[in-house]
């Protein structure tokens, strides 16, 4: 009985178009939606059933792809579904079977009577395989509460608050879509849909590169190698430094160590932020072994990432990416400025969010977090109880602005060490030259209470892995990024000025005219200038993520029993450049 009601109701609207007087369609335009109906409610075995229906009824079950009205949009659909920009995991996106029916029906292979029935199962399939599109585009492969939900575990299991606010995106509104539809626009609107359409075109680029990765053999480890040196492993060496693009693909691959393969290395040392040099090690060779299914992991899991983004971000905008280590300032599509970072350490790893810088503060004080003072200042303070007076920090009773400051009682202190109570004190750290957050912070209020910020600890920049801080942002430029914001400040300042309130020491808050755009992102993937460059998965989220995707599914996630620490020293072993 279901079943006769569900038809009866998709047919309705069909009925209440003829009573309300509407133009008669032709007959075989009658049959051609009543069977558009038909397929909708009997035929379609489709995730996207009810958004089918509900498009087709907005359009009074007339078809969409199929007859010379529809035309242009037909022609776009076949491209696109053969496009690797919008299909680059080879989706089957029911194609045989348009295409099937597709040559029946243009070759006369269908008996007369037959012919609304086909077209209509042709034009509902052909709807169909642009949902799986729309699909794969917006949300993609992940399984993004999975994602959430494996993030919020390592709290329970690791004491790491993983914070990463991820919102996927919906199909659009049916409405939308069927007003794109009869735009004829269909390949335009398409396009739209990519996610930060640049860098996707780049990285589907690479994925195509990377499927055609010979299988080199492996390198064996031996003497390191440096220039003017002849070694049996060189030629290989070089025909893999060829394809990555390291090194000319005219020259020859003879065993000689010359002046261009030096180039070669530097350049693939750097693209792997390997100490740099011109020299090959054992551990240039660990990296020259990466097998093809590394690359490909990578390049995938990224695409996906892309699919949280919109089309294209703001005019203006600051972009942190976490695991290369770096900031720029973005200003219609090209990087103005840049500066390397001190990010959060792997246990309290930098939140991935978007938010809005709205001012700076020049001589900042730092007020300690609770969870802070519990992990840090409570064990330096039991081994070292001046602490406080060398490092300029001040004691008050309360948050409130006119807390008084008092004489810290240790030992009351020390109560709340393992306690989940409120800490009964403000800590202060008050400015100068040792203060943790250095002369200047950029501020882009969030609820994780992380910002960017200059350090006393220049030191860290040299690292090859900055992982030092607590979700705090250290910028290795601070005085420069400031300088460039200055030109969105409310009011003029000029060199004069700003010396003299850094001579001041009295924290000074400068407004920024309009809000800047902050995205805080994870993209362990880039290309530029034609060189491809691959990060390090310092917060474990890429794995998390590829045992989140179709194909590669884990009901949980296991940490590694061992990972990155730069805090402390690893014993030598080696890793594979991707995964921790």
């Amino acid at each position: 009985m279901q079943k006769y009601i569900l038809r009866l109701m998709l047919l309705l609207p069909l009925v209440f178009s003829h009573l309300q007087g509407t133009p008669n369609p032709s007959e075989p335009e009658t049959k051609l939606t009543m069977q558009i109906a038909e397929t909708l409610n009997a035929k379609l075995r489709s995730p996207f059933r009810d958004y089918l229906a509900s498009l087709y009824r907005l359009n009074n079950y007339r078809p969409l792809w199929v007859g010379p009205e529809n035309a242009s949009n037909y022609a776009a659909l076949m491209n696109v579904l053969q496009n690797p920009l919008y299909n680059y995991q080879h989706k089957n996106y029911n194609r045989r079977q348009i295409n099937q029916l597709s040559f029946a029906l243009e070759n006369g292979e269908i008996p007369a009577s037959e012919i609304p029935k086909a077209r209509a199962r042709l034009d509902v399939m052909m709807s169909d395989a642009l949902m799986q599109v729309l699909h794969f585009l917006r949300i993609g492969d992940v399984d993004w509460s999975l994602v959430q939900r494996k993030l919020a575990r390592l709290k329970e299991t690791q004491d790491i608050h993983a914070a990463w606010d991820i919102q996927p995106k919906k199909l659009p509104d049916p409405k939308r879509l069927l007003a794109e539809l009869k735009s004829g626009r269909l390949d335009a609107y398409l396009r739209r849909q990519i996610p930060l359409e640049g860098r996707y075109r780049r990285l589907v680029s690479m994925l195509q590169k990377y499927r055609k990765m010979p299988d080199f053999p492996r390198l064996s480890e031996g003497r390191k190698l440096r220039p003017g040196s002849s070694d049996s492993r060189i030629p290989q060496i070089k025909r893999m430094l060829k394809f990555f693009g390291d090194y000319p693909k005219r020259l020859a691959e003879d065993s000689q160590f010359d002046r261009a393969l030096a180039e070669a290395v530097r350049s693939f040392r750097k693209r792997f932020k390997l100490p740099p040099g011109d020299y090959i090690g054992n551990k240039m060779i660990h990296y020259l072994n990466t097998p093809r299914s590394e690359y490909l992991k990578k390049i995938l899991v990224n695409l996906e990432k892309l699919k949280l983004y919109p089309h294209r971000w703001e005019r203006e905008y600051v972009e942190v990416n976490v695991p290369e280590f770096k900031m720029r300032f973005y200003q219609n599509g090209r990087a103005i400025f840049s500066s390397d970072v001190v990010v959060g350490r792997i246990d309290r790893p930098t939140p991935i969010f978007d938010g809005k810088m709205t001012y700076m503060v020049l001589n900042p004080t730092w007020t300690i977090p609770d969870n802070l003072v519990r992990r840090d200042l409570i064990p330096m303070l039991k081994k070292h109880p001046e602490y406080l007076k060398e490092h300029n920090i001040h004691v008050f009773t309360s948050y409130k602005p006119n807390a008084p400051e008092v004489e810290l009682d240790l030992q009351k202190l020390f109560g709340y060490e393992h306690d989940t109570r409120p800490i009964p004190y403000r800590f202060v750290q008050f400015p100068s030259e040792s203060n943790a957050l250095g002369r200047v912070k950029f501020m882009f209020p969030n609820k994780y209470s992380v910002y960017l910020h200059d350090t006393d600890n220049k030191k860290l920049f040299g690292y090859r892995y900055r992982v030092f801080s607590s979700g705090c942002m250290r910028v290795e430029r601070p005085f420069d990024f400031m300088k460039l914001l200055l030109h969105f400040a409310r009011g003029s300042y000029s060199e004069g000025k700003i010396r003299e309130i850094f001579d001041s020491n009295k924290p000074t808050t400068i407004r920024l005219a309009k809000a800047i755009p902050v995205h805080i992102v994870y993209f362990t993937v880039r290309r530029n200038g034609g060189k491809d460059y691959f990060f390090y998965d310092i917060y474990l989220h890429d794995q998390i993520i590829w045992e989140s995707m179709a194909g590669h599914k884990k009901a949980s996630f296991k940490v590694p029993a061992k990972r990155l620490d730069p805090l402390h020293k690893p014993k030598k072993k080696r890793r594979s450049p991707f995964s921790v």
